[in-house]
């Protein structure tokens, strides 16, 4: 897991215990990290209202008809909006987004797939220090 805050993030690697509580290891990234500068460099999360000339653009883009186009990056750009700030008096199209995931952390760069492995060890070593009897059943 990749936590990130305008001026700092974290790597870290959980163990689930039960539903509400983990165990497991954490560091925090140099500054000087690429991956987490072309992370924090994606657009921000949030709902992004689409009027009907968007989704006539967007669709122009699709079908290659004549008439303005419109990329889902033209969107994304867009300041997000609350829920609170989208008017339930007016429904319209939202577009929500965008979500990063990524099952394998370790391929967004050799840096972060290094600090894994170690995470990994670290987790499994803390797992095992405090909880011994658990740990006999799955490792």
């Amino acid at each position: 897991m990749l936590i990130l805050s305008s001026d700092s993030a974290f790597q870290l690697k959980l163990i689930p215990l039960n539903p509400y509580e983990f165990t497991g290891a954490g560091v925090e990234l140099p500054e000087s990290c690429d991956t987490v500068e072309s992370i924090r460099a994606s657009p921000e999360f949030g709902l992004r209202p689409l009027s009907e000339s968007d989704l006539q653009g967007i669709l122009n883009s699709i079908t290659g008809d004549a008439g303005p186009k419109l990329s889902l990056n033209d969107i994304l750009k867009r300041t997000p909006h609350s829920i609170d700030d989208i008017s339930a008096d007016i429904p319209s199209p939202v577009l929500r987004g965008p979500v990063l995931v990524r099952p394998e952390l370790g391929s967004l760069s050799p840096e972060i797939l290094r600090r894994q492995m170690s995470l990994d060890r670290s987790a499994e070593k803390t797992f095992r220090k405090r909880y011994p009897e658990r740990a006999g059943m799955y490792f």
